[in-house]
């Protein structure tokens, strides 16, 4: 028998802790198995050392043991090996919150993997601090969000090691082609992350401006000249049967192929008349004022993302338009900035304390983000800082007010940022903004 009305909130809210509750059995149940792991690991460090004469053949049997046992790839057995073993040798207190089912084991392998990248192994000290940090953050977040956190926090315990890896790094810059199936190939660009991000950022604005008017040459469209002499003929929208239409390519669709007119021709003939040509790439960077000055040489972050190193944030400090000055509290939490007109200082206050929707694990930049009244403005919601937050279109329209009660969210701010979202069987699911590894 289906619920009634008033079952409803309430099985939904059973359904939800009951699954909450296996996750954490789960989690139990993947620490053993990662424990499991690491020893099979120490069994083959103790019968053959590494650097030995046959230690690649018995580690090579030792992952294609773990791949058949439990029908993994080779790839995935030999990832969840180190993971076990990591755990084991260096990681205590993610091994204890991932058996207390504080965290999954993809935040395990995320924390893992972060720090693998960055710290020595032997020093068990800076494992200690990293893990200090990083846990009671991946107890409250999701696994990307973490991996984003756990990066920076990574480059702070080592901040010279991870510099200059990044200086190093740059030198593998490249461009690769890869054939797929189809006629289709794949494109590959390595480039310093925030160099990406803001390509990246920068098609998809133009993309969906493109999508919004429509106006765009698609392969084997009708000439440009043609498509604006028909639209001249044409009646005002919505009296004629076949006025244009927006794009019906996907997001995906238009940013490859502005980013193949690109490539090809240097100039798009999709820029010119779109208003395109003022879009550029976008993205969140903070810098301690003694690196933008020379003063040393400590990493900085690309929001969301993770630690960049010195001499390129330098650079874009330099050449950027926009500068915001951030003031942090000793958690790294942002406290006030520094802008001009007011309305725009809010904005970019909060996106600088947000950085992605407030939604609790959504990872959307808050720049394309809508600034959302946590009290509706339409029942006297105040337009005040600690009555706003960057929400994403989706996350949005679960609190809108023409949302039936049944299915509609509420979201109230606390002092600092934070905000608990109520859903509609009466949850409640708090969400922090996200603190600012502080580089020593």
């Amino acid at each position: 028998m289906p619920p009634t009305l008033d079952s409803y909130p309430a099985r939904c809210g059973e359904i939800v802790d009951r699954c909450a509750e296996i996750d954490r059995r789960i989690a139990g149940l993947e620490a053993e198995k990662a424990a499991l792991l690491g020893e099979r690991v120490q069994l083959l460090l103790a019968e053959v050392p590494p650097g030995s004469a046959g230690f690649e053949q018995a580690e090579r049997s030792m992952f294609a043991e773990i791949a058949a046992g439990l029908r993994v790839s080779r790839g995935t057995a030999a990832r969840a090996l180190g993971v076990g073993w990591s755990l084991n040798d260096r990681f205590p207190a993610a091994r204890a919150a991932l058996a207390a089912g504080r965290i999954s084991a993809r935040h395990a392998a995320v924390i893992v993997q972060a720090a693998a990248a960055s710290l020595d192994i032997a020093d068990l000290e800076a494992h200690a601090r990293y893990e200090e940090r990083v846990i009671p953050f991946a107890a409250a977040e999701t696994a990307p969000r973490t991996e984003a956190f756990a990066r920076s926090v990574a480059a702070a315990v080592a901040p010279e090691t991870v510099t200059e890896r990044h200086r190093r790094a740059r030198g593998d810059r490249q461009v690769r082609v890869t054939d797929v199936d189809d006629g289709m190939a794949w494109l590959g660009i390595l480039l310093p992350s925030v160099l990406a991000h803001a390509a990246h950022d920068r098609l998809t604005a133009m993309a969906r401006r493109i999508r919004a008017t429509g106006d765009a040459a698609q392969p084997g469209a009708e000439p440009r000249e043609d498509r604006r002499r028909r639209r001249d003929l044409l009646p005002p929208l919505g009296t004629h049967p076949q006025e244009p239409t927006a794009d019906p390519r996907s997001l995906d669709e238009v940013r490859a192929d502005l980013a193949a007119d690109l490539l090809l021709a240097a100039d798009t003939d999709l820029i010119r008349e779109n208003g395109l040509e003022g879009i550029r790439g976008a993205v969140q960077v903070t810098i301690a004022g003694s690196t933008v000055t020379g003063a040393d040489d400590r990493p900085a972050e690309l929001d969301g993302h993770g630690p960049i190193d010195a001499d390129l944030a330098r650079h874009l400090a330099g050449t950027t338009d926009v500068w915001d000055r951030l003031f942090l509290d000793a958690r790294g939490m942002l406290t006030r900035t520094d802008t001009y007109s007011p309305t725009e200082r809010m904005r970019r206050f909060l996106r600088a304390r947000d950085r992605h929707c407030r939604f609790p694990g959504c990872r959307m930049p808050a720049r394309p983000c809508d600034i959302d009244h946590n009290h509706d403005h339409a029942q006297g919601g105040p337009t005040d800082i600690d009555n706003l937050c960057c929400l994403c279109r989706g996350h949005h329209a679960l609190k809108h007010p023409d949302q039936d009660d049944r299915w509609r969210w509420t979201a109230t701010q606390h002092p600092g940022g934070v905000i608990e979202w109520t859903s509609p069987d009466g949850h409640t699911y708090t969400d922090t903004p996200p603190p600012r590894v502080q580089f020593a």
